[in-house]
């Protein structure tokens, strides 16, 4: 195969080799079909760019504080990235801190049975005076 500068044939793509036994026919055919390749490249790189802003936006509009700041200027995709980790982070936060609590209920449970022990106890008593 012999390669060709693109400056040299023209064309906008990477290098392109040319199979010299190729005929003017076949050049013909391989040149549309990578010309029908860049335009899948394109179709699947939009696709993959519309998927990732769709995303974005639905971010946006489940972090609350970009929900907050939303009115006041456009944000910039990596605020918006930064904001949910922000959250996240906020919300493991919290978890960790009501996973702690309820770990100590059964303290509390405790607790709370004694003292109605001891009211019981002081009624029976109060009863029996």
């Amino acid at each position: 195969m012999k390669r060709v500068n693109t400056y040299e044939s023209g064309g906008d793509s990477d290098d392109e080799f040319i199979d010299s036994s190729l005929s003017p026919r076949d050049y013909e055919y391989d040149h549309e079909h990578v010309n029908s390749r860049k335009k899948r490249r394109g179709v699947i790189e939009k696709r993959r760019r519309d998927r990732i802003n769709h995303c974005l936006t639905e971010l946006r509009r489940l972090v609350p504080q970009a929900i907050s700041k939303e009115g006041s200027t456009k944000l910039e995709k990596a605020e918006i990235l930064q904001m949910t980790v922000d959250h996240l982070r906020s919300l493991q936060q919290i978890n960790a801190d009501s996973n702690s609590l309820c770990q100590s209920w059964p303290m509390f449970d405790a607790h709370a049975s004694g003292f109605r022990e001891c009211v019981d106890e002081i009624s029976r008593y109060l009863i029996s005076v």
